[in-house]
């Protein structure tokens, strides 16, 4: 029994350490003029993400019922700091006020929203991505993330940190037009074995991504892939006394506008640009 519960915390850090990934890769870059800027999404009709651009398209503010990005920036425009904003209810261990905090459809702001954590941006002379920093508001343990990259100047390994201490890396592989097609999250014991938690495995349209005309950083996901992706398969990895592996599919479904970009995912979400 002891060690099926701290088989769970290695899955739920593995969850949190996935999430985390895709935070920091949700930020802004400069839109092509040619390209839709996207400003909201909507689920059932409820926005739930929401864009705010600055005079030169990058944007400055990412809002969702989940929390608040506030993005700054340098001369050359690369991202330099994000700010978060988040609704702590949702993690109260009160029950009714988690459930009433998730059941809550608003947009979090500034006003509404509690500091969270500052998440800093560290780059190489070629104005490649070699570093970030998390810093938490109620925690004074720094999580950080090195990155390496292949010989096409994409990422292909992001290694996480805390306290200073290799704890798990994430292994990125691509399919023939740059698309994220497997990620293979591992984790670090203390001795530095490594132990493979997750992959997951992603599929494509041929349409272009919306996400990528709001994305400066170039950590793999949904904001760097060229197309939208149509299935998604998450594997955690069991050991072999724990049974099969658990795998769940995911799959999407589109529908276009004339320029080939989706303006409603799975008929339920809709793509609202400007």
């Amino acid at each position: 029994m002891k060690l099926k519960n701290i088989y769970i915390v290695l899955l739920l850090a593995a969850v949190i350490y996935s999430c985390k990934k895709e935070e920091i890769g949700t930020v802004a870059a400069p839109v092509k003029a040619s390209a839709p800027v996207l400003t909201k999404v909507l689920v059932d009709n409820q926005a739930t993400d929401e864009y705010v651009y600055n005079d030169s398209n990058l944007v400055v503010q990412q809002k969702s019922i989940s929390s608040l990005s506030v993005n700054h920036y340098n001369s050359e425009g690369l991202l330099t700091s994000t700010l978060y904003y988040g609704n702590d209810d949702i993690l109260s261990s009160d029950a009714q006020v988690s459930q009433a905090a998730a059941n809550n459809q608003s947009i979090v702001t500034s006003a509404t929203g509690k500091i969270g954590g500052t998440i800093t941006y560290v780059y190489n002379i070629n104005g490649q991505l070699i570093k970030t920093t998390y810093s938490q508001q109620s925690n004074s343990i720094v999580e950080s993330s090195d990155f390496t990259y292949d010989n096409n100047n994409r990422i292909m390994r992001q290694t996480t940190n805390w306290g200073g201490t290799a704890t798990g890396y994430t292994d990125y592989m691509y399919d023939g037009v740059g698309n994220l097609a497997t990620e293979n999250l591992y984790n670090l014991s203390a001795t530095g074995a490594a132990e493979l938690i997750t992959t997951t495995q992603y599929a494509y349209d041929k349409q272009p991504n919306p996400y990528k005309t709001v994305s400066k950083l170039t950590i793999p996901g949904i904001n760097t892939n060229e197309n939208n992706i149509v299935k998604q398969t998450y594997t955690i990895h069991l050991p072999a006394d724990h049974g099969p592996d658990n795998v769940s599919i995911t799959e999407n479904t589109y529908a276009y506008n004339a320029t080939g970009y989706p303006i409603s995912q799975n008929g339920n979400v809709q793509y609202i640009y400007k």
